[in-house]
């Protein structure tokens, strides 16, 4: 198995969209269902992460749930939020938290879509 980011929030490890494609330590950031987050500070800032000093923008991986979470909390996210990610690409583990995983064809989430694989192939 591929290695896995935990999520920054709630600790699940979350999966790669390219799992398995991969060799070796490095392993892509597009996480399935997920976001992949940078964050810098500046002076006078929330914080310094000191660039002239080398310091590198933060990052912060989070699993389906949490992006959720963090789109209902900051309007501006769920703005974004809006084109959607499909239901079906997140019902493995590493993506959901097991509570809300399921076998039938529903909505993850209010930005997942469910496409109908009849309507695909129409």
């Amino acid at each position: 198995m591929t290695e896995r980011y935990s999520c920054d929030r709630c600790s699940v490890p979350t999966r790669s969209v390219f799992e398995g494609a991969t060799q070796g330590p490095a392993y892509p950031m597009q996480l399935d269902g997920g976001l992949h987050l940078t964050a810098a500070g500046y002076y006078g800032g929330f914080w310094d992460t000191m660039p002239f000093m080398g310091d590198e923008p933060v990052s912060f991986h989070l699993c389906h749930d949490c992006s959720a979470w963090l789109c209902r909390e900051i309007p501006k996210m769920a703005e974004r939020a809006e084109g959607g990610h499909f239901s079906s690409n997140v019902q493995d583990e590493g993506v959901l938290h097991s509570e809300h995983r399921s076998t039938a064809v529903e909505r993850c989430c209010e930005w997942g879509v469910i496409v109908d694989e009849r309507e695909e192939q129409g």
